[in-house]
């Protein structure tokens, strides 16, 4: 039994080493994924770009989302205390004491 074992050890081995060998090299270089992406030569530079976005949505022409880093102007009748008092009887199950 032991020698069942040694034997199927080798071969699995063996076997695991043939992949390996097989397998391409990528510290070589000699991967498939070289010319992957086509080179792409900007007209304008980032923070043109950059620049643009942000007078955008200044002025409102497009929607700013969630992954924008521009925040939009936030539009609310009621002031930060009164939010946070109206969060914290939210939170305590009570009502508030203002009404909005």
């Amino acid at each position: 039994m032991t020698r069942s074992l040694i034997a199927y050890a080798l071969v699995t081995t063996a076997a695991a080493a043939a992949a390996f060998v097989s397998t391409p090299s990528l510290a070589d270089g000699l991967s498939e994924y070289q010319n992957q992406f086509v080179p792409v030569t900007a007209q304008r530079s980032r923070a043109e770009v950059q620049a643009e976005a942000y007078q955008a949505a200044r002025d409102g022409t497009v929607s700013v989302d969630a992954k924008s880093r521009v925040l939009p102007e936030v539009k609310s009748a009621l002031s930060r205390d009164e939010v946070r008092q109206a969060a914290f009887a939210a939170a305590r199950g009570e009502r508030a004491l203002s009404s909005y």
